[in-house]
């Protein structure tokens, strides 16, 4: 039996995984050679204006997890 934990992650993975195919459409009609800072910033953008300070640590932590950063 998955608990959970498990189960808020399988629907936050669809969630991002829908999401990623998403954002990538949209970078491919803007500009299919988007420049990794420029895409940066744009998510920057997003999180600073749209979801606020309190969420910068957590936003961080999963970006430097998903790339294998320390």
């Amino acid at each position: 039996m998955k608990t959970f934990r498990e189960i808020i992650n399988i629907n936050e993975s669809k969630k991002s995984d829908k999401l990623a195919i998403e954002i990538d459409k949209s970078i491919e009609k803007i500009d299919d050679s988007m420049s990794i800072k420029d895409f940066a910033l744009s998510v920057s953008k997003i999180v600073k204006d749209e979801y606020g300070t309190h969420n910068y640590s957590e936003f961080i932590e999963t970006i430097k997890k998903e790339l294998g950063v320390k």
